[in-house]
């Protein structure tokens, strides 16, 4: 499952704003001038932008500030303040979204993607990922800056993966929005 188009073009006019606001004020990449969707990004350098973003969240204050967004999109952008980063197991792929569960914590998350779903981006699941979850309008998307890795896994944590989806399940524990 992926957002409605007008929902992934909306977050993508939040988002490139942001990222050229902390490459502007922080001198992050100085090499870019400016950070737009229409002229496109180096995906490297918009790594760098997010990473500085995600470790110094202090800054979408500073951007909300200067930025005068309307509420609706001022409240929008003050929740990715709740980011959960790290790393992830992309379980499996449903309807409603890509089953996320946490490295760290073995919690499990209702993940779409922007324009594209994650079984397009991906292909089949299992897969590890360090990922950004942010939520976006009642469901959790990610920042769209996704680092796969090239681990193949064995039926013993394959089956793992599946039983921690399935206690989830059977727990009510899927976290669909923050």
């Amino acid at each position: 499952m992926k957002l409605e188009q007008s929902d992934a073009e909306l977050f993508y006019q939040l988002w490139f704003p942001l990222l050229d606001f902390v490459n502007r004020k922080h001198h992050v990449c100085p090499e870019t001038e400016t950070i737009d969707r229409r002229q496109g990004v180096d995906t490297r350098n918009a790594k760098k932008i997010t990473d500085y973003l995600w470790s110094h969240i202090e800054v979408i204050e500073e951007y909300l500030a200067a930025a005068e967004l309307p509420n609706e999109y001022a409240q929008i952008v003050t929740g990715w303040k709740q980011r959960k980063s790290g790393r992830y197991i992309l379980e499996r792929h449903l309807k409603k979204g890509s089953m996320f569960i946490s490295v760290e914590n073995g919690t499990v998350y209702m993940v779409k993607g922007l324009f594209s779903t994650w079984a397009e981006m991906l292909g089949k699941s299992p897969a590890l990922l360090e990922a950004v979850l942010i939520p976006f309008r009642g469901s959790i998307i990610s920042d769209g800056l996704v680092v796969p890795y090239r681990v193949c896994f064995g039926k013993g944590a394959i089956g793992a993966f599946k039983e921690t989806y399935m206690n989830a399940k059977r727990n009510n524990t899927i976290h669909f929005s923050f």
